[in-house]
């Protein structure tokens, strides 16, 4: 496993795995108990996935902050 991602808080990091969850990328919290109990974290809430699936993550992630897997009005029927 390797972490691709840290986030302030868990509830950032759920957003973050569900996005890659449903691109089939097999990402997990790594601080998800600890963080339960307290809210916001000095290091943040570690993300991570397989070895194989890490450039995978990290382009949908590029592609997602700079806005490319947004859908257009055009896509919409």
């Amino acid at each position: 496993m390797k972490v691709i991602k840290r986030t302030r808080n868990q509830q950032e990091a759920n957003i973050i795995v569900g996005f890659l969850n449903a691109h089939d990328i097999d990402a997990e919290l790594l601080d998800g108990a600890i963080n339960s109990v307290l809210p916001v974290l000095p290091g943040g809430v570690r993300i991570a996935v397989p070895d194989e699936q890490e450039a995978e993550a990290l382009t949908l992630l590029n592609n997602a902050q700079t806005g490319a897997t947004a859908i257009d009005d055009e896509d919409v029927l």
